[in-house]
């Protein structure tokens, strides 16, 4: 019986993880995809992030990095977030709207690195 109940307790769990998963992709889902930023002012040439979803969580990978950022939603704002990049700053990413109301462009602003500047998402 007590392995009956803990099975279900189980079942239950992976469920609602699952369920929590999928809405938090279905949330963000306007804003996804990899975004092209124009970053050859600084050096950096042409950098494609990647936004994406994994284990309940948002993150930003740029190409030119190690490992993705966590995403933190800023209170109160739809599609602004906040990434800690240790001792480089902390990047403060807004998703807009283009003409047709989608979803299409990524203001990237980090005061440490004096950068400020908008991505477009790349057309699939």
């Amino acid at each position: 019986m007590i392995r009956v109940f803990a099975l279900m307790i189980f079942m239950v769990f992976l469920l609602s993880f699952n369920a929590t998963a999928q809405d938090l992709e279905k949330k963000y889902a306007p804003i996804l995809g990899d975004y092209e930023f124009d970053l050859t002012d600084s050096g950096m040439g042409v950098v494609t992030v990647k936004f994406y979803v994994e284990n309940e969580e948002l993150w930003a990978w740029p190409d030119n990095a190690e490992e993705p950022g966590l995403m933190v939603p800023v209170e109160g704002e739809e599609f602004m977030f906040t990434v800690d990049a240790g001792d480089q700053g902390v990047y403060e990413l807004e998703f807009m709207k283009d003409e047709s109301g989608e979803y299409t462009k990524c203001h990237v602003k980090n005061e440490a690195i004096a950068m400020d500047v908008i991505g477009e998402k790349i057309k699939e």
